[in-house]
């Protein structure tokens, strides 16, 4: 996988989309139609109705599983966060030494003027969606897949763009209302279009790191710390530590190993 990305990607779904791709190749399938798009426009992430309905109401709705991730969002004196600072603890899920999220954050909330959902699609466009299209780019291309994404249509994109929020989301545990309604219309089954909750392309990697694969996880970062520059040595050492659900720190630090020590290799060849 890091050879295929050629760059240190840290999230746990990197793993799922490269078996899928995997596996898909092994079908002698060569066009696959991917999905990226619908959350970042017509609000599809827990993250953002984290922040549009405040972490309590979120809960409540049913999203249970992610009281974890919704307690990055409360404060000692219980005052609510600026939009802004919510968005960028969200999006965390490992270190931000220099502030660098926070800033780009910062900047998307700043264009908008006060729009809040508007707001949120900018900061996901400046933080985490190059790494989301360049790791679904190059995964595909390592198995010789074309990916084509259908809901980036330039029309498309500006139209989510522009509608206002009552037509993205008006139910915590429901985005994407436009992309709902149009199933409902077209005849599609309940299922697909009543689901109370965004099922991201989760795996099980960060509880394999911790568990089963812990011991497999700590060497292979060592064995990078013990030859990584100074620069490299905080990312690989928080790596160590075991991190919840929503963390991302121990992946980040494993696939840096990789990815650090698997340059010699690359450079002789």
């Amino acid at each position: 996988m890091v050879r295929a990305l050629d760059y240190p990607m840290g999230n746990a779904s990197t793993f799922s989309e490269n078996m899928a791709y995997r596996r898909i190749a092994d079908l002698s399938l060569r066009v696959v139609i991917g999905g990226l798009g619908p959350d970042e426009f017509p609000m599809g992430y827990v993250r953002q109705t984290l922040v549009l309905f405040g972490p309590e109401k979120v809960l409540a709705a049913g999203l249970e599983a992610y009281r974890p991730l919704a307690g990055k969002l409360l404060h000692p004196a219980e005052q609510p966060l600026a939009p802004a600072e919510a968005v960028a603890r969200l999006v965390l899920r490992g270190p931000d030494p220099e502030g660098r999220i926070r800033d780009l954050v910062a900047d998307a909330f700043d264009r908008v003027g006060g729009d809040l959902a508007r707001g949120l699609t900018l900061a996901d466009l400046a933080t985490a969606w190059l790494p989301l299209v360049m790791t679904s780019d190059k995964l595909a291309s390592a198995y010789a897949l074309e990916r084509r994404s259908p809901y980036l249509a330039r029309d498309l994109v500006e139209l989510s763009y522009r509608l206002p929020a009552s037509h993205k989301i008006t139910d915590p545990a429901q985005g994407k209302l436009i992309l709902r309604d149009g199933a409902k219309a077209l005849g599609l089954p309940r299922e697909v279009w009543a689901s109370r909750d965004k099922l991201g392309f989760a795996s099980p990697v960060p509880a394999w790191l911790n568990g089963q694969l812990a011991a497999w996880a700590d060497a292979a970062i060592k064995t990078a710390l013990a030859d990584a520059p100074p620069a490299w040595r905080p990312l690989l050492e928080t790596g160590l530590a075991p991190g919840g659900r929503f963390d991302r720190t121990r992946m980040q630090a494993l696939m840096a190993a990789a990815w650090f020590s698997d340059q010699p290799v690359r450079a002789a060849a």
